[in-house]
């Protein structure tokens, strides 16, 4: 693969890594790909994905062969096959009353996908060198050189840091700019139902449904994750993702100060059950139905706006949640990962590996590359951000809340936020 100082190192194999690995092995350019993780399987089965306006990136990016694939990745391919789409429906979790739902929209045009199986799909292939978790880098005018915690350190012509939220490599390029904290604290959980069980779901919707109570301002969602008759060997039942999240704040479903994370899975599972006694049918039943025991995690929202004029250093380019980490709730982070490959193999690789271009190409490539990427990704994360805060708070419900906005690529949408 020629001198190693030539490759381009890519840190971090979640959805965003691996696909630019995909593009690159396509193209015959040279790179290795490092991964916090032991393996795949490390992160479990995860959350789903819903890619929209991504879509004509992911698949420009994709070899054919993986494209065709794409359907053994969604959660509900059943659904699919037979025609249904889902709409996205935005209940009043206490009357039960639908509030918005999106256009039907044919699979060309939006699908859902299990985050894991969408993972494995791109990781078909690709050399993933595993347990190696960054440490710090040093750029030149020539290559970069990247430093892992075993102490090992690999030479590149550029570094592409696809190291998630809390990215380290950020934080090294920004010390004094921390991620924000959003004050809403979310439970997750990973639940199974039988198809008996999951009737009164999937005659509102196949793949997704969402909510907030208009009575105590609880939020919840419900996605399906896997399905009978996908290509999970003997999977007779519905794999379902529960979220439910609540606002930090005083007063807050009657409680004098603000309620914090159960200090055990049960007592989030105890917790969520109490917030959907509060809840009209089928979403009470849904959730008296998870066990004691049902896999819990607990999550506390937080993002990182790229400033305007944002400037990174050197050899570096940041991609996906390292970049612009979002809260979840308008469903576009991963979306914006793809284009943001996308950009980068358009506006930076090319003069990378152009002979005789040298640093100072390199760096106007990686100028114009990241003014694209926070043109387009700082009102996501503001409108992300404001999404989240107004789906927990019912008297912001509305159509022209982010919530429930139309999801598009370039969206115009500015805070007070420096």
């Amino acid at each position: 693969m020629g001198h190693p100082a030539a490759e381009i190192i890519i840190v971090g194999a979640g959805v965003s890594g691996l696909l630019l690995a995909q593009h690159l092995r396509k193209s015959g350019i040279a790179f290795r790909i490092f991964e916090r993780d032991a393996d795949l399987a490390a992160r479990g089965v995860g959350w789903g994905l819903t890619l929209h306006w991504s879509l004509p990136a992911l698949r420009s990016l994709l070899p054919d062969y993986l494209v065709q694939r794409l359907p053994e990745t969604y959660v509900n391919r059943g659904a699919v096959e037979a025609g249904q789409s889902s709409t996205f429906p935005f209940y009043d979790l206490s009357t039960g009353e639908l509030k918005a739902a999106t256009p039907v929209a044919s699979e060309a045009q939006r699908i859902r996908v299990s985050r894991d199986r969408f993972r494995r799909l791109l990781a078909t292939g690709i050399d993933v060198q595993w347990a190696k978790v960054f440490n710090s880098f040093e750029s030149g005018d020539d290559f970069i050189t990247v430093h892992f915690d075993d102490g090992s350190a690999y030479l590149g012509s550029l570094l592409v840091a696809c190291d998630g939220a809390s990215s380290r490599a950020r934080r090294a390029l920004f010390p004094q700019q921390p991620s924000q904290k959003i004050p809403i604290r979310l439970i997750g959980i990973r639940v199974e139902y039988s198809p008996t069980e999951m009737e009164p779901m999937q005659k509102l919707d196949p793949i997704f449904l969402q909510g907030t109570a208009s009575e105590n301002d609880t939020y919840v969602f419900f996605s399906v994750l896997d399905a009978p008759g996908s290509p999970v060997e003997n999977q007779d039942k519905y794999v379902c993702q529960i979220a439910a999240s609540w606002p930090i704040r005083d007063g807050f479903f009657g409680a004098p100060s603000p309620i914090p994370f159960p200090s055990t899975t049960q007592g989030g599972v105890e917790l969520i059950k109490k917030f959907a006694n509060t809840w009209a049918e089928p979403f009470r039943s849904l959730v008296e139905k998870i066990p004691e025991d049902a896999d819990v995690k607990f999550l506390e929202p937080y993002d990182w706006t790229p400033p305007r004029g944002f400037r990174g250093a050197g050899r570096v380019a940041l991609v996906g949640d390292a970049f612009h980490p979002m809260a979840m709730y308008r469903g576009e982070g991963a979306n914006h990962a793809f284009v943001d490959v996308l950009d980068l193999t358009e506006l930076v690789v090319p003069p990378l590996t152009a002979p005789g271009s040298g640093v100072t190409e390199l760096r106007a490539a990686l100028d114009g590359y990241e003014d694209a990427v926070t043109a387009r990704c700082r009102p996501a994360v503001l409108a992300s951000r404001q999404a989240c805060m107004d789906a927990h708070e019912w008297g912001r419900v509305n159509g022209t809340s982010p919530l429930l906005s139309r999801r598009v690529m370039k969206l115009d949408f500015e805070t007070g936020v420096e």
